[in-house]
């Protein structure tokens, strides 16, 4: 019996923390069967990091569950593979969802369609579908309004603006939906009056790190203010932000100043009295140093035509041309020509390596066959993660690595378009 009791008390201890730990649920339904489905959090709206809170997989049927916890209200995306929908959401949320991703095979990247998402019911005190609403009526506002506003400068019909909104929505209880249309306004008043905008929405002002509308204000109204600004001496958590846009401008503007730069922001990570901006800090070092020139190449391990597993740790004392593909078209083949040339300039000093989609894989296996390519073809199969962290949009692309696994170019130009300039630039021939 003691141990009954004890079992029983342990469990209602637990089931509190259960509870609290997973306060999100999606249920969902996609189009593409078997996907890898992630729930992904902005860390927040400056530099929009995000980190992924929840992830799974579609059954047969294209069915998904998602949860996980939140504090706060979150604007996040629902990633289907490496197709993405937005989504807000608010703690204790309960969302039934179907999200549809267009067939894309043949649709170059910039004419691709957007996945689609569609509420079948939604339990979050009315956030999602409320800000949505009002964020379609605000655009279509300004558009109608758009000469007399921004040319006419009748500001006014911003006021005219609030008494629509309410007209149509009534009193908006929700903080995050008032701060999404403060600042949507204070987008406006920018253009007309950037002096009046500062004082009148950002002095002595919450920083509201969640709320995009809010950072896309702020990234314009002070992209040209100088660290002794009074202004920002008076509003130390806007004045660091700023002094970070300032960091990562520097970064890329002058690299004498690179490891000064780093140091600064490691600065504040380490330091501010803000734990946002220590954010912000951490994420902007990982966006300028992400993929740059000596950093550390993402690693992989997959399987070639044999079965066996390459992994690129198995590379780390060789120069490596990196191929990434999809489905083979005649230009593809082209460049596979000028990719085997360059290999015969080659030889030995840089080694190739393909990695082809797992939808097309069958496709270069004959290809390789048929014109006795002699570098390993790579099947990236379930491994998409690896696309993101590479940064890959468009088909074929290339990536430069120097020797240790570590980047020398990315992306980097085609075979036809001085690849092997590069690949030699890197490697100090003369």
């Amino acid at each position: 019996m003691r141990n009954k009791s004890l079992i029983s008390l342990i469990l209602a201890l637990l089931c509190p923390i259960f509870m609290f730990g997973q306060n999100v649920s999606i249920v969902g339904k996609t189009n593409v069967p078997d996907a890898l489905v992630r729930l992904l959090a902005y860390d927040e709206m400056l530099t929009c990091e995000q980190t992924k809170i929840a992830e799974t997989h579609a059954d047969k049927d294209g069915k998904f569950t998602l949860k996980a916890e939140i504090k706060e209200i979150t604007p996040a995306q629902i990633a289907i593979n490496l197709e993405r929908v937005d989504i807000i959401l608010s703690p204790n949320g309960k969302y039934n969802i179907e999200i549809t991703i267009p067939n894309q095979q043949d649709v170059s990247y910039f004419e691709r369609e957007k996945p689609s998402l569609k509420i079948n019911s939604i339990d979050d005190k009315n956030l999602f579908l409320q800000y949505t609403d009002i964020q379609s009526f605000i655009d279509d506002y300004l558009y109608q309004n758009f000469n007399n506003i921004y040319r006419g400068r009748k500001m006014s019909l911003l006021d005219t603006l609030d008494r629509q909104i309410t007209r149509n929505f009534g009193k908006i209880e929700n903080k995050y939906i008032n701060d999404f249309i403060k600042y949507r306004k204070a987008a406006v008043w920018m253009t007309a009056n950037p002096a009046k905008t500062k004082t009148e929405y950002f002095d002595n002002q919450e920083v509201l790190y969640s709320q995009a509308a809010y950072m896309d204000v702020l990234t314009e109204l002070f992209k040209s203010n100088g660290r002794n600004d009074d202004f920002l001496s008076r509003n130390w958590q806007i004045g660091e932000l700023v002094e970070m846009m300032n960091l990562k401008k520097s970064y890329y503007s002058n690299p004498q100043n690179k490891n000064q730069v780093l140091a600064s922001l490691e600065k504040i990570e380490k330091s501010s009295k803000s734990l946002k901006n220590r954010v912000v800090a951490k994420n902007i070092k990982k966006q300028i140093t992400e993929l740059s020139y000596d950093s550390q190449a993402p690693a992989f391990s997959l399987k070639d035509k044999n079965g066996n597993t390459i992994q690129l740790s198995n590379y780390k004392n060789d120069m490596v041309v990196l191929q990434f593909v999809d489905h083979l078209t005649p230009l593809v083949e082209q460049e596979f020509h000028a990719l085997n040339e360059l290999k015969k300039q080659w030889g030995d000093n840089v080694k190739i390596i393909t990695i082809a989609t797992n939808e097309s894989f069958n496709e270069y296996l004959q290809l390789f066959d048929n014109q006795k390519y002699k570098w390993p073809l790579l099947n990236l199969y379930f491994n998409i993660i690896l696309l993101e962290d590479y940064h890959i949009k468009t088909y074929p692309a290339y990536v430069i690595l120097k020797k240790d696994n570590r980047i020398g170019m990315a992306p980097a130009p085609s075979p036809e378009q001085y690849l092997d300039y590069h690949v030699k630039r890197i490697a100090n021939y003369k």
